[in-house]
């Protein structure tokens, strides 16, 4: 993933997300409160729009499956 931005409204939750996870490599998202864990996780399972948000960009090499 390089560069994720997650919108919600003018606000931007998630602002040049970065990182590489490699077969049979695991990745914890790790933060405070409001610090856009939910908000990535759910822009790469593409379900931030049920959430009232959008993916304002990035780019994905998605090689894998859910």
């Amino acid at each position: 993933m390089r560069d994720l931005r997650v919108a919600f409204g003018d606000v931007e939750a998630v602002h040049g997300l970065s990182f590489d996870i490699h077969r049979g490599e695991t990745l914890a998202l790790v933060g405070e409160s409001g610090s856009g864990k939910s908000a990535t996780a759910l822009s790469i399972l593409r379900l931030i729009e049920r959430e009232g948000g959008r993916i304002a960009g990035a780019a994905s090499g998605w090689a894998g499956t859910v």
